[in-house]
């Protein structure tokens, strides 16, 4: 992640190349723009995660680090990916489409996401009562 690939005005986060190979952009949540507007108050790195003992300046591989922040959270048996589905999770859970869910977390197939809508019925249920009350109206 570069300081020059985050749009403050539209907090977003311009990823220029996936591990499938495409650009995808992150819509950062207002929380997460407030810590890295905090972050590059002291930052003299064009990366936000700077690394010292990497050859390319910046952290590769987070594991040391996420062990760090899990130890400060007295957190254990939490992965970074598990973040993600919770994202995905709490998304379907209110109310997003599959679709904005596959956008926000770069999936390519509907196929992906699709492990999302079925966490949480309540909006299909929403969306049915929705529905049956529409039909029942037209009745009277």
């Amino acid at each position: 992640m570069k300081w020059e690939d985050i749009n403050v005005t539209n907090l977003t986060w311009r990823i220029s190349e996936t591990k499938n190979g495409e650009a995808h952009v992150v819509v950062l949540a207002a929380e997460v723009m407030a810590l890295l507007e905090r972050r590059r108050l002291n930052s003299k790195s064009r990366w936000v995660f700077p690394s010292a003992t990497s050859k390319s300046g910046h952290i590769e591989e987070p594991k040391s680090a996420w062990k760090k922040v899990l130890e400060r959270a007295n957190l254990t048996d939490l992965r970074l990916h598990d973040l993600r589905r919770t994202l995905g999770s709490w998304q379907a859970a209110t109310g997003a489409n599959s679709y904005v869910i596959g956008k926000s977390l770069g999936h390519k197939s509907q196929q992906a996401t699709a492990v999302y809508a079925r966490l949480n019925l309540d909006p299909v249920r929403e969306s049915v009562d929705k529905a049956v009350q529409a039909m029942r109206a037209t009745v009277k």
